[in-house]
């Protein structure tokens, strides 16, 4: 047995003492560090593991995305003649063939996307005329444009999809329907479009200028927007061994430097996915997401046992 004397003379028995209560110390207190740092991760843990808020949308019926604040009109489908004849007045090459077209209905917004859309959205804002929310987005690439609509998608439980719309799908909608007609929203340019002769050599905020009959504002001018459909000259995509045009997509409307034949319902233009204008922005598209149904198979459909 180990006398105390023995500490007491070296003054052990303090150090021995001082560092079994250290020890105790620490023992007790570790566990209760431990337990406010797990108290403080659990709300981090919590706010990343949030669900998905569900939104339902009404087929038939304009409404307004919660995420990005775009405004959606219901565009009833049908079938029109897409392009423009031989002889119309400034018609280019790749408007033709006239050709019947049929589209589904489907949702497009009222307006392009603007500024303060794309931020809420992607938080950046790659525009060269940053002028204010209300402007539209501009100077975006097609690669851009994917990650904006794949983003917007993964923000909600929606029963809907968005995406740009197809080519047939603008060209109906800026034809009112499908209507044999040469500008949205009227005849005369300066009061439905902002182009070359009123533009001051910039994008102005959307929904300034008149609308078309089914309520769409800016579908000429201001920017010209991409579609999702891949550009060929025909419509068609050409026979195997003529020129490659998939790195291509079309776009349309016309924008603030144009002059008033671009602004046509049946004008076409491209670019390069990776492409970036100060005169070129988007209008977002959305379907109704349709679920198939599964077919349950009943007892009488078993085959029996061959044992």
């Amino acid at each position: 047995m180990i006398s105390l004397t023995h500490f007491s003379t070296s003054g052990r028995l303090r150090q021995f003492l001082m560092t079994g209560s250290l020890l105790t110390c620490l023992i007790t207190w570790i566990p209760t560090v431990q337990a406010a740092l797990i108290n403080e991760w659990e709300p981090l843990d919590l706010e990343g593991n949030t669900k998905k808020t569900t939104w339902m949308v009404k087929t038939g019926q304009p409404w307004r995305d919660p995420t990005s604040d775009v405004a959606l009109l219901w565009i009833e489908g049908g079938c029109f003649q897409m392009g423009s004849p031989p002889r119309a007045d400034g018609r280019e090459t790749d408007e033709g063939p006239v050709h019947e077209a049929c589209v589904n209905g489907f949702w497009l917004g009222e307006t392009e996307v603007t500024q303060g859309q794309w931020r809420r959205v992607m938080h950046n804002n790659p525009s060269r005329f940053r002028k204010g929310d209300h402007y539209p987005v501009e100077n975006v690439s097609r690669e851009e444009v994917n990650e904006f609509i794949a983003t917007l998608n993964s923000k909600m439980r929606l029963n809907v999809r968005f995406r740009l719309p197809t080519e047939a799908e603008w060209e109906f909608a800026c034809r009112e329907g499908g209507q044999r007609i040469v500008y949205p929203g009227g005849s005369d340019p300066g009061r439905m479009a902002w182009y070359g002769s009123n533009s001051h050599a910039t994008s102005h905020p959307v929904g300034q200028r008149t609308a078309n009959r089914l309520g769409l504002k800016d579908m000429s001018g201001n920017v010209w927007e991409w579609v999702q459909t891949p550009y060929h000259p025909g419509y068609n995509a050409p026979p195997s061994g003529s020129t490659n045009y998939d790195t291509f997509y079309t776009i349309r409307g016309g924008g603030w430097p144009d002059d008033p034949t671009a602004l046509r319902c049946a004008n076409r233009g491209f670019q390069s996915l990776a492409s970036r204008r100060p005169d070129l922005g988007l209008r977002l598209a959305a379907s109704p997401i349709i679920k198939e149904k599964k077919t349950k198979v009943r007892h009488t459909d078993r085959k029996p046992l061959p044992f």
